[in-house]
């Protein structure tokens, strides 16, 4: 695929002002990054020579590329495929499709995925393969998160732009209700009685408190988190489901009170950082925007970079590792690859699997967004579906806003955790999408207002509501109009639909463990590190403990993660003055590191120093 076939990135339209720092030494080769610069000319070097070879441009091994060069190691980044991100790209419809046809062929290294189906609707539609940015691995960024603060210390926000996530559905008894997460919306809600609304209060006030997870006592950490919450808050049900799987994003219902208060907390206190919501996404692409960011940065500080590149063999006793381009490497420390990249698996490594759909949607589904937003997320809990789903399925909701698809389009990001025994999970997505697709047609199609005359509604103290004749006619209606939707023929259409299944070494489902990591670090056969990424965590959490665990392994100690001097005075004055002059920048807001504000309204994070 050309360069002109795919539309530009965040980084791609802003000008490389980082690239003017100061580095510990000049910067050898900035990676083309998808048409920023002219492709490198791929030549054979008889006598190349690094300290760390990295295989795989995914985001946890760009973090530690960027964190090691930084440092001052000598690092040559390879990757397999003709861009970024691994399998943490973001691809357009023209590479998902070249993505579909190596993963087949199993052109890339290790076999990652399997069971993978690709329907485009190129008949019904006019497909521009550049309008589109499909994540392979999509995630959303909490407000106050350690990953945050690291794009912030490595001056790689400059090349990204965030945009706000506020709305939360939950999925029970055949509706999506809205999360209600905050005090106001506790005192303001009509749906909760007094009794609901003051065993929430009184759980908002434990969790906030610094202390709280602290103060648990030993019976209640051996507790699982639904158990807990039952004895000490009396929440059960619906609430209980809402906390678990919606704010805690939790994957696995066994989780422990303390790991799951924790991720409650987490949603709790990204609130009102940066405005009235908890989490953002980064623009015209998630992980993938993010890897490139990192890549950029290990430019500056003097990795080199080689794409189309495949490692054919290591030889750990002479440390000579040999490429698909004929170049034979001299690796003076370690070798790492991403999963999907590796030659051999890691040794006694257990596999898990990841169950994902995604789909390109022709309607444009602002009836889930908040206003001024373009993107949302739907958990359906376990046991909510028809399939009587085990594991709770989550979907990332799209807009055009986004920037990942054009106007009046949508993408659903839908996955679950997959038990390697059955095929349950795949019957989970197609339940949750059903919903979801009888949903939108109820929300978009159903009038209230042809089904109730005047008669029908009255004001009770300065509320209007229906009378019980009212009552009556609309529950007819909404009973008849449920027994047509198969009947109905303005179905949603699709434009594209892929289904696959995506290996992985975190253990998801592990309740004793806040994110699915160990801390065993997985080597091959060959001596090779293997990094454990993807997840099925939605949030970027977890992540840099893994680069982080990598780096010590090949460093020694990780105190000198990114543990950078940019001189930021004289230099960060200079990018600040580019930046306000850069028309790609709306609503630009001055943050201090460490520090944070932003514009609640428009949504839009552009971060300035």
């Amino acid at each position: 695929m050309s360069v002109q076939d795919r539309r530009p990135s965040i980084a791609e339209r802003r000008p490389s002002s980082v690239s003017n720092l100061s580095s510990r030494r000049p910067s050898v080769v900035i990676p083309p990054l998808e048409g920023i610069e002219k492709p490198m000319a791929q030549t054979k070097v008889d006598n190349l020579e690094c300290d760390v070879l990295i295989c795989g441009t995914g985001l946890q091994e760009s973090i530690l590329a960027a964190a090691l060069s930084w440092q001052g190691s000598k690092v040559l980044h390879i990757d397999t495929n003709p861009y970024y991100g691994d399998h943490s790209a973001t691809l357009t419809i023209d590479q998902i499709k070249n993505w579909f046809i190596n993963s087949k062929l199993n052109k890339t290294g290790f076999k990652t995925y399997k069971n993978i189906k690709l329907d485009i609707n190129e008949n019904d539609y006019k497909i521009v393969s550049r309008d589109f940015g499909i994540d392979l691995s999509p995630k959303i960024l909490f407000a106050k998160s350690e990953f945050l603060n690291l794009l912030i210390k490595s001056r790689v926000y400059h090349y990204l732009e965030f945009q706000s996530l506020s709305n939360f559905h939950t999925f029970e008894n055949k509706s999506f209700g809205k999360l209600v997460s905050s005090k106001e919306d506790i005192f303001t809600s009509e749906s909760l009685d007094l009794v609901m609304k003051r065993k929430l209060m009184k759980f908002l006030k434990f969790i906030i408190d610094d202390n709280s997870v602290k103060s648990l006592s030993r019976d209640d950490l051996v507790l699982p988190l639904k158990e807990y919450l039952q004895k000490n808050f009396k929440i059960d049900g619906k609430f209980n489901n809402e906390l678990m799987y919606s704010l805690g994003l939790i994957n696995t219902p066994q989780i422990n009170a303390l790991d799951g208060l924790s991720r409650i907390r987490r949603y709790l206190l990204s609130m009102n950082i940066y405005g009235n919501f908890p989490t953002l996404y980064s623009k015209y692409g998630g992980p993938g925007e993010i890897s490139q960011g990192f890549c950029r940065s290990a430019a500056v500080a003097g990795t080199t970079y080689k794409l189309n590149t495949k490692l054919l063999n290591y030889d750990s006793k002479k440390k000579v590792a040999n490429l698909s381009d004929g170049t034979h490497v001299k690796v003076n420390e370690r070798v790492v690859s991403s999963l999907n990249q590796t030659i051999n698996k890691p040794k006694n490594a257990k596999l898990y699997e990841i169950q994902r759909m995604v789909l390109i949607v022709d309607k444009p589904c602002d009836e889930w967004f908040a206003e001024g937003e373009s993107s949302s997320i739907v958990v359906f809990p376990p046991g909510s579906l028809s399939s009587n789903n085990k594991y709770p399925v989550e979907c990332l909701i799209m807009g055009s806003g986004t920037g990942c698809c054009p106007d009046g389009k949508c993408i659903w990001y839908i996955h679950t955790i997959a038990p390697i025994i059955n095929n349950t999970a795949g019957n989970d997505l197609y339940c949750a999408l059903k919903e979801m697709e009888e949903s939108y047609i109820r929300e978009s199609k159903f009038n209230i207002e042809n089904c109730l005359d005047d008669d029908d509604i009255q004001v009770v103290d300065d509320k209007v509501t229906l009378t019980a004749q009212g009552s009556v006619k609309l529950s007819e209606s909404l009973r008849n109009f449920e027994n047509n939707l198969p009947n109905i023929k303005d179905k949603i259409g699709y434009i594209l639909k892929l289904e696959f299944t995506q290996l992985t070494m975190v253990d998801q489902n592990d309740e004793n463990n806040l994110w699915g990591f160990d801390d065993t670090v997985k080597i091959s056969n060959d001596d090779v590190i293997v990094t454990d990424m993807p997840s099925s965590e939605l949030s970027y959490d977890g992540i840099i403990t893994e680069a982080k665990k990598i780096y010590k392994e090949i460093v020694g100690d990780d105190v000198d993660f990114f543990d950078v001097d940019f001189e930021d005075d004289e230099e960060e004055r200079e990018i600040a003055a580019t930046f306000e002059n850069d028309d790609v920048l709306s609503d630009d807001v001055a943050v201090e590191e460490g520090d944070s504000v932003g514009n609640s309204e428009t949504g839009v994070m552009d971060f300035e120093l």
